[in-house]
């Protein structure tokens, strides 16, 4: 009887060790899974950052030229101003004064970058992206003091230029009937203030458009670096 009692104990024992082994077996098979899982999870999330930052980064550099357009033109225009100015031609007026009232903007896509998902990766990247953030909204806000600049200084060249002789590639218009002595508007000094501000204005974008293109080139590399550990 002792004999096979302790032959049930060792049976039941060895029984025992087989079930923990399974379970623990079936728990690392699981826990696999999962990591799987989440790094294809992590991977997809990854390739939609890669898409959203290219697609924002071949936009945002057109903007940047175009920032840089309107910064060159209303430096030549503020450089036009002055008590006695001298008579230019009117088409390179018409030109410079376009430069006014275009307001090129960069409207970033955040679909992954502001979503939940950001949450898959590592913290430097994280910290990329913050980053970027906080630059984008520093840009918006330099775009919103434009616009908040501009109904003002909109109302006092509707006194003082026709709107219709604004001259662009962007803009197909005839040339106004009405006759304004550009001399008015160029020996203004309310005019002066305007282009003024809008001068630091475009020097604001311009910095910050390059800041973000700078930190999305950065978030790019990263990506590019990251994702190549996925094949």
């Amino acid at each position: 009887m002792e004999n096979k009692t302790s032959k049930y104990f060792k049976y039941a024992i060895g029984e025992i060790v087989l079930v923990v082994i399974g379970i623990l077996i079936a728990l690392q098979i699981n826990n696999w899974n999962e990591n799987q899982k989440l790094k294809k999870e992590t991977h997809k999330v990854l390739l939609l950052l890669q898409d959203e930052f290219s697609r924002n980064q071949n936009e945002l550099q057109t903007k940047i030229e175009q920032h840089k357009f309107v910064k060159a033109s209303v430096d030549e225009l503020s450089d036009l101003i002055k008590p006695n100015p001298e008579e230019i031609e009117e088409n390179k007026l018409d030109s410079l004064m376009f430069s006014m009232i275009y307001i090129p903007e960069f409207n970033a896509s955040t679909a992954i970058s502001s979503s939940e998902k950001l949450d898959l990766v590592d913290d430097e990247l994280k910290a990329l992206v913050n980053d970027w953030k906080l630059n984008y909204d520093y840009y918006k806000y330099s775009i919103k003091l434009i616009y908040d600049n501009l109904s003002s200084q909109s109302s006092f060249i509707t006194e003082n230029y026709q709107a219709k002789n604004y001259k662009n590639e962007l803009i197909a218009s005839k040339k106004s009937a009405f006759d304004k002595d550009q001399r008015t508007i160029l020996s203004s000094a309310v005019f002066e203030n305007y282009v003024h501000l809008k001068a630091l204005n475009a020097g604001f974008l311009v910095k910050r458009s390059t800041a973000l293109y700078e930190i999305q080139h950065k978030i790019l590399l990263y990506l590019e670096k990251k994702i190549s550990t996925y094949d």
